[in-house]
């Protein structure tokens, strides 16, 4: 049965970010730049020089110019120099056309209702005008049933002997 042996690898950034210590004799390999180190124990990735593996090769051709990248940010402002003397104010020119009027803009809210002032002084009351005629009078209205007679005194009762007259 063949047996396998992997070393350790990763692109050079992964390495520089996470800066292991490599084990005495521990290989690990750049698989961007297919450069080598070896550990010693001690010392971290960043601080390790690469293995010398063999004869480096002519340098190639250079290759063509990337694309320039983006701006970046303005510097701060320097502080601003003193002012100069104001110089002689020159002749005024001739007013400009003047500009179209705006849109007008969107009616405010109304405030609010002020405090109902007091009330006026009455003012002198008028004449009586004249009394009208006295209107017709009315039909008389039918005259209503008789009541039941009251019960008689208790004392006794009075007659009356005579003569009566209608």
């Amino acid at each position: 049965m063949p047996l396998l042996i992997q070393l350790r690898r990763g692109a050079a950034a992964l390495w520089t970010s996470v800066n292991p210590t490599l084990a005495a004799g521990e290989q690990a390999f750049e698989t961007d730049t297919g450069k080598m180190k070896i550990g010693d124990g001690t010392t971290a990735w960043t601080s390790l020089n690469y293995a010398d593996v063999g004869v480096a090769g002519a340098s190639g051709v250079t290759g063509v110019t990337g694309v320039t990248g983006v701006t970046g940010p303005t510097g701060i402002s320097g502080v601003t120099g003193v002012t100069g003397v104001t110089g002689v104010t020159g002749v005024t020119g001739p007013t400009g056309i003047s500009g179209v009027t705006g849109v007008t803009g969107i009616t405010g809210v109304t405030g609010v209702t002020g405090v109902t002032g007091p009330t006026g002084i009455s003012g002198v009351t008028g004449i009586t005008g004249i009394t009208g005629v006295t209107g017709v009078t009315g039909v008389t209205g039918v005259t209503g049933v008789t009541g039941v007679t009251g019960p008689e005194p208790s004392f006794g009762k009075i007659y009356v002997v005579g003569t009566v007259f209608i």
